[in-house]
């Protein structure tokens, strides 16, 4: 069975690289590239491929964020994989909060990323183990089910958007508040829910399922 493949990067040289990294796959078609994170979901939407793959470099942190957010609200099914040097743990808890089923560190060999897209496209998960153990120990420490305060509906509107990456003013714009208010939102929802980072904020978010189906 052949894997339709997007592939993600906004540099040609490495989607040139990954696309020879993944020549051993005979099975995986590479049926087509965007050449930004940006671009990634209209062409998501275009292609439909069965899984996609995105580079996502450090500084490009959030924009991976909401590449992968406006992919999985657009197909639920969707299976992306994000490649990245980043292995933050909170970082890597925010991507699937917002629905990656891989996640691979750039350190890794090309025979995890293979594995990678071979094990999303059949409907599992991949998270690269230099990630997965402590994002395991990290998670239980938060406890997220812990019974918390109510928040309004607004300020789950606010907190939502934090949580899948987007900052202050994309939240004020999205929602059509001000960034003064957005701020004060922010600031109401830590001290209601006794949370320090954005981590935690994640943690609750995806504890109680406010990351899917939102526009």
């Amino acid at each position: 069975m052949s894997i339709r493949l997007l592939l993600v990067s906004n540099y040609a040289m490495v989607r040139e690289g990954i696309r020879l990294l993944l020549g051993p796959a005979r099975e995986v078609k590479l049926i087509g590239q965007a050449e930004s994170l940006a671009e990634a979901p209209q062409k998501f939407r275009e292609l439909r491929p069965d899984v996609v793959l995105l580079d996502v470099p450090v500084e490009g942190s959030s924009g991976g964020l909401r590449a992968v957010s406006h992919i999985v609200r657009s197909a639920p099914d969707a299976c992306a994989v994000v490649l990245t040097s980043n292995d933050n743990v909170a970082y890597a808890r925010s991507m699937l909060a917002v629905g990656a089923r891989g996640y691979v560190i750039k350190h890794s060999s090309s025979s995890a990323l293979i594995t990678a897209v071979r094990m999303t496209a059949a409907g599992r998960k991949f998270i690269d183990p230099r990630v997965s153990g402590a994002l395991s120990i990290d998670h239980a420490e938060h406890n997220p089910t812990a019974k918390r305060p109510s928040l309004t509906q607004r300020e789950v509107d606010v907190l939502g958007d934090l949580a899948r990456g987007y900052t202050n003013s994309q939240t004020a714009s999205h929602l059509h508040l001000t960034l003064r208010t957005v701020e004060t939102y922010r600031a109401r929802i830590y001290r209601k829910l006794h949370i320090r980072n954005r981590a935690e904020l994640v943690d609750y978010a995806m504890a109680r399922s406010l990351l899917a189906g939102a526009d």
